[in-house]
């Protein structure tokens, strides 16, 4: 059982990691940053289960919590981003910080 939930968590950690690191869109960059919530979560949840500890369940809602906390501004941000510069690409983000540096 909880090989199975461990194997999981780890294809949901890479194919997070692998978005992050491979893909030039923020939307994918932020689904990444979920996926590695989404791993953290699973491996708290089995670990409580193993050890028939409620701490993996606490631990759990202290990840929920924390992503969606993430959640929120990072969705505000990317929308200010698209409507600064009309497009999510990462490389956009240069683009915004030269013309910070222009206006001082």
């Amino acid at each position: 059982m909880i090989e199975i939930a461990l194997a999981a968590a780890a294809l949901l950690f890479f194919v997070g990691l692998a978005l992050i690191l491979l893909r030039r869109s923020l939307v994918f960059w932020l689904l990444g940053a979920e996926l590695l919530f989404n791993a953290a979560l699973l491996v708290a949840l089995a670990g409580g289960a193993r050890w028939h500890a409620i701490s993996g369940q606490v631990l759990a809602l202290f990840i929920m919590a924390l992503s969606g906390a993430a959640l929120a501004p990072s969705l505000a941000l990317l929308l200010r981003v698209r409507r600064e510069l009309g497009t999510l690409n990462v490389d956009g983000l240069r683009l915004l910080r030269e013309r910070e540096k222009q206006d001082d």
